[in-house]
C-alpha cells in the first residue's frame, strides 16, 4: 500500500504545492502505521523543513542574508579605503624624509625600508582583522555564539600583544642591519675581491640578525598561549651541546672561516703562507680555503688549522738582491754602479714605486764581498723584480770590469813536486 501510493501520486511543480504534497504523503505514512526509524526520520525533517520555509521565516532569512552583504561591502570599503590612506600616508613621508638636506644616501634607504615595512605590516593587519571582525558580526547574525565576550576581550588582547612583538622584532631587525651596514659600507666595491667577501659576510651577519630576532620573538608569542617555553630551550640547549660536542672541529672551522672573513686577515689573490703551505689563495669560504702552490698543486686547508698566516700582499714590498763581488775589486766603485743601475730600473720598471737603495756590504764570505740592493715594489711583484735587477747588475758590473768571483779549480801536479824536493834535499847534501 506504501509503494502503491508513491506510484499513483505525483509531485506538483510548485514549491508551496511541493511541501504540501510531502506533507500528505507523511500523512498517509502515519495513517499506515509505518514506525519504523526511516520513517520517523523522515517526517521531524519534513517538520524542520517546513518550519525553514514558513513566509515568516523567509522574510527573517533575506533580511539577514541582505544584513550580512552590507556587512560584507562596508567591511571591503573600509578595507580597501584604509588601505589606501595608509599606503598614501607612509609613501609620501618615506618620500619627504628622502628629500630632506642633510639626509645620507644611507639613512635614507633604511628610513624607507623601515616606513615600508610598517605600512605592509598594519595593511596585512588591518585586512586579516577587518575580515575576523566581519565574520563574528556575521555569526552573532545568525545567532551562532561560538565566542563569549570574555574570550573575545582574551582573544584581542593576544592579538594586541602578538602585533606588539611583531612590530618591535621588526624594528629591532631594522635598527640591527642598519648597524651592520654602517660597519660595512666602507667597503663599497662589489668587484673587488674584498668588497664582495666584505658584501657576504654582510648578510650573513644580517641573515643570523633577523634569525635570532625572530626565534626570540616566537618564544615570546608561544608563551602568550601559555606554551611551555622552558623545555623548548632546554631542548635546543641539549641539542646545541650534543652537536658542539659531536662536531667540535666543524664548529672550530666555521668560527675561525668568520674571523678570518671578519679581520680580513686575507683576500682572493693573496700569496700567503699558512700551514706550512705558500700560494696564492683561491677561494675562502666558512669552513675551508684553497691555497694553489706555484707549481700547480691545489691545498685544501681546513680554517681550524690556519694559526699564522703570512700574507706577501699587504702594503708596499721589498725586493731585496744580493750581489758579490772579488776582494780584489773596489768596494766604492761597485757600489756606484750599482746605484746608477738601480735609478735606471726605477725609470724603466713599472713595479718599482721607489728608487732602489744599495745598503752596502752586508758580508765578508769565504771568496767574495756581498753588497746588498733593497727596491720598494708593488705587492705581489717582488720575485719579477728581483730577478730584473739581477740581471741588470749582472750586465752593469760586466761593461764596469767589476769582477763577481766564482768557483774555480786548481790543478798541481805531484811530480813535479818530487821533482822540486829531491833537487833540494841534494843541494843539502851537497854542501
Amino acid at each position: 500500500m506504501f509503494i502503491d501510493m508513491f506510484e499513483l501520486v505525483s509531485p506538483p511543480p510548485g514549491i508551496w504545492e511541493t511541501l504540501h504534497f510531502y506533507v500528505i504523503i507523511s500523512d498517509n505514512i502515519r495513517y499506515c502505521g509505518v514506525t519504523t526509524i526511516i520513517g520517523k526520520q523522515l517526517e521531524a525533517t519534513l517538520t524542520r523543513v517546513m518550519q525553514w520555509f514558513t513566509p515568516d521565516q523567509m522574510q527573517a532569512f533575506l533580511s539577514k542574508l541582505a544584513f550580512v552583504g552590507v556587512v560584507l561591502a562596508v567591511t571591503y570599503i573600509l578595507i580597501k579605503v584604509l588601505h589606501r590612506f595608509l599606503d598614501r600616508v607612509l609613501k609620501e613621508g618615506g618620500q619627504d624624509g628622502d628629500k630632506q638636506d642633510g639626509l645620507t644616501e644611507g639613512k635614507g634607504a633604511v628610513s624607507g625600508g623601515l616606513i615600508r615595512s610598517v605600512r605592509v605590516l598594519l595593511q596585512t593587519l588591518l585586512i586579516y582583522g577587518g575580515y575576523f571582525i566581519a565574520a563574528i558580526i556575521i555569526l552573532n547574525i545568525y545567532n551562532f555564539n561560538m565566542i563569549s565576550p570574555d574570550d573575545l576581550k582574551s582573544f584581542g588582547a593576544n592579538i594586541l600583544k602578538i602585533v606588539g612583538i611583531m612590530v618591535g622584532a621588526k624594528l629591532a631587525v631594522n635598527f640591527g642591519q642598519l648597524a651592520v651596514k654602517q660597519a660595512f659600507e666602507k667597503h663599497e666595491s662589489k668587484d673587488h675581491p674584498a668588497g664582495r667577501r666584505t658584501q657576504t659576510l654582510e648578510v650573513l651577519l644580517r641573515s643570523a640578525i633577523t634569525y635570532i630576532v625572530f626565534f626570540m620573538a616566537g618564544i615570546m608569542v608561544l608563551q602568550i598561549f601559555n606554551v611551555n617555553t622552558s623545555a623548548i630551550l632546554a631542548s635546543a640547549g641539549i641539542l646545541g651541546l650534543a652537536v658542539g660536542f659531536g662536531a667540535q672541529n666543524l664548529v672550530r672551522d666555521i668560527i675561525s672561516g668568520f674571523f678570518i672573513l671578519f679581520e680580513d686577515q686575507f683576500n682572493v689573490g693573496d700569496f700567503v703562507e699558512t700551514a706550512g703551505v705558500v700560494g696564492t689563495v683561491e677561494e675562502i669560504g666558512l669552513r675551508t680555503c684553497k691555497i694553489r702552490q706555484w707549481t700547480g698543486q691545489l691545498n685544501v686547508i681546513p680554517n681550524g688549522e690556519i694559526n699564522m698566516v703570512t700574507n706577501y700582499n699587504r702594503g708596499p714590498m721589498m725586493a731585496v738582491v744580493t750581489v758579490g763581488i772579488a776582494y780584489e775589486e773596489d768596494i766604492d766603485q761597485a757600489i756606484e754602479v750599482l746605484t746608477q743601475e738601480g735609478e735606471a730600473a726605477f725609470k724603466e720598471i713599472e713595479a718599482v714605486i721607489d728608487a732602489p737603495k744599495v745598503q752596502g756590504v752586508t758580508e765578508l764570505a769565504d771568496s767574495s764581498v756581498n753588497i746588498r740592493t733593497v727596491a720598494p715594489t708593488l705587492p705581489g711583484e717582488q720575485w719579477d723584480v728581483e730577478r730584473q735587477l739581477r740581471r741588470r747588475f749582472k750586465y752593469a758590473l760586466d761593461r764596469a770590469g767589476i769582477e763577481i768571483p766564482y768557483p774555480r779549480q786548481v790543478f798541481i801536479q805531484q811530480a813535479e813536486n818530487n821533482k822540486k824536493i829531491k833537487q833540494n834535499q841534494s843541494e843539502i847534501n851537497m854542501e
